[in-house]
């Protein structure tokens, strides 16, 4: 009895699939710089945009008369913003362009000019969360004002600028300034540039 096997064919196929890319875009700047503005046309567009949380952890202190803000407790409120934008990273929708009202790259940033150190814990994280580009909306004096929340004079406005492309620049990045044009334009420039 021959036991041999006849006739067999192989047959390769090529692997077509593709990569499933999940993009992550920040968009960075001072505060009364438009972002929120931005940020909202873009997820009115269909976009995943993930918004700043330091406005409503502000809010929330200043209501509960705690001493979790930024110009009281820098550190407890940096902790706070730190693990929700964590959150926000790991949030992603897959396959989709996701927009970051700031990282923890501004985190970091206030932490620099505030003279308070990084921890360890987090300079590991800062350096795996990547962003694929990062937008700055330049401080526009036309559009600053004060308010509860957003206690910054226009002068600490460009130091904060200042801080947030030095932080960004460290880790990396080559921020792409936005025009000051409409909002509608700068929403157009930044889909442009991706």
């Amino acid at each position: 009895m021959d036991n041999r096997v006849t006739g067999i064919r192989f047959v390769f196929f090529k692997n077509t699939s593709i990569e499933l890319i999940t993009r992550r875009i920040a968009i960075t700047g001072s505060p009364a710089t438009g972002k929120t503005t931005v940020s909202v046309v873009l997820e009115e567009l269909g976009h995943a945009v993930f918004h700043e949380q330091a406005r409503e952890i502000i809010q929330e202190s200043l209501q509960s008369g705690s001493d979790v803000v930024p110009w009281k407790d820098l550190n407890a409120f940096t902790e706070r913003v730190w693990y929700k934008r964590n959150e926000q990273y790991k949030s992603a929708v897959l396959e989709k362009i996701n927009f970051y009202d700031r990282t923890n790259v501004d985190a970091y940033a206030y932490l620099n000019k505030g003279k308070a150190p990084l921890p360890e814990l987090w300079e590991a994280e800062l350096k795996n969360q990547q962003f694929e580009k990062v937008f700055l909306l330049p401080v526009w004096p036309e559009i600053y004002k004060l308010d509860e929340e957003r206690t910054e004079t226009l002068e600490e406005c460009y130091e904060v600028e200042h801080y947030l492309l030095d932080a960004y620049k460290e880790l990396g990045y080559d921020p792409i300034v936005v025009p000051r044009v409409s909002v509608e334009e700068r929403v157009a420039f930044i889909l442009s540039h991706l």
